[in-house]
């Protein structure tokens, strides 16, 4: 989950409450120190009722972060430091469009994730590098 561990794998998940007429979930991880863009990953069902550790689930696909990856990049502050990490699950009441891929700026699928969501639900952790 983290630069530290043997598999920067990205972390399981558990959600519930998703808002009737919801259309599909997106999630995020920023780095609230620096704003970095650490995760986007678009089109989860609404069904779902979470991710799985290292699993893409079937329909969704991942986004371009702010390190040019379309992929999880987990916490990884300076050695000594403490950073804290938002993670946000999107209910977008209309599917991100497919145009959204590899070329879309992180900041610009972020912008368009939080213009379209109907509700948000937000986790932030703290990380310290050793």
């Amino acid at each position: 989950m983290t630069c530290d561990s043997p598999h920067d794998y990205s972390p399981e998940l558990r959600f519930e409450n998703v808002p009737a007429g919801t259309a599909e979930l997106a999630l995020s991880m920023v780095d609230l120190e620096n704003q970095k863009i650490h995760w986007l990953q678009v089109g989860l069902p609404a069904t779902v009722s979470g991710t799985q550790a290292h699993t893409l689930t079937r329909g969704a696909r991942e986004l371009l972060n702010d390190f040019g990856e379309a992929t999880y990049d987990g916490p990884c502050p300076p050695t000594g430091h403490t950073h804290k990490y938002q993670l946000t699950l999107y209910a977008l009441r209309n599917p991100l469009p497919v145009s959204f891929g590899q070329n879309t700026s992180p900041s610009r699928t972020l912008k368009e994730l939080r213009s379209q969501a109907d509700a948000t639900a937000v986790l932030v952790a703290p990380y310290t590098r050793r």
